[in-house]
């Protein structure tokens, strides 16, 4: 399923990228702990050359702008679900790199929300190497509530 439209055009930064996410699971769950509703969204993804460092592997950039494309894919599907909040904006984002991913590996991107108040939002990520089975990265990406002059909402 392609799901990204409303998160890039053609000729925005790294639109490549985000055309060739595929999603395969939207999750909505009640957490066990405490009972509060969350979402997992898990992402497909084959490494190709557009995304590669001088290493031949994939570029740190790139994880950590998968990290943000679908930490945010994540937290916008509660907030939909819910009612809340979908406008949110970066305020810090965590990334931890364990192993590279070559050209024409195929990678999972799990990303599942972890906290929603009324201002701030985070949610975690992991990347795995399905070809290698191994952890590429995983991420924590906060993001918070935008002053109503922050953000125009000239594409939607």
């Amino acid at each position: 399923m392609r799901l990204l439209p409303a998160f890039t055009r053609e000729g925005d930064f790294a639109d490549t990228v985000i055309t060739n996410l595929k999603a395969i699971e939207l999750t909505i769950f009640d957490r066990p702990q405490d009972g509060k509703q969350q979402t997992r969204v898990v992402f497909e993804l084959t490494v190709n050359n557009d995304m590669l460092n001088a290493f031949d592997m994939m570029h740190g950039g790139c994880i950590a702008f998968l990290v943000d494309v679908c930490s945010s894919v994540a937290l916008s599907l509660l907030g939909i679900v819910t009612n809340g909040n979908v406008a949110y904006v970066s305020q810090a984002l965590n990334t931890t790199y364990f192993a590279g991913a070559p050209l024409g590996a195929k990678l999972q991107i799990i990303s599942t929300t972890t906290s929603v108040g009324s201002r701030i939002a985070i949610a975690e990520t992991e990347i795995w190497d399905m070809t290698d089975r191994r952890l590429v990265a995983s991420g924590i990406h906060t993001k918070m509530k935008p002053s109503r002059d922050a953000i125009k909402f000239a594409r939607l």
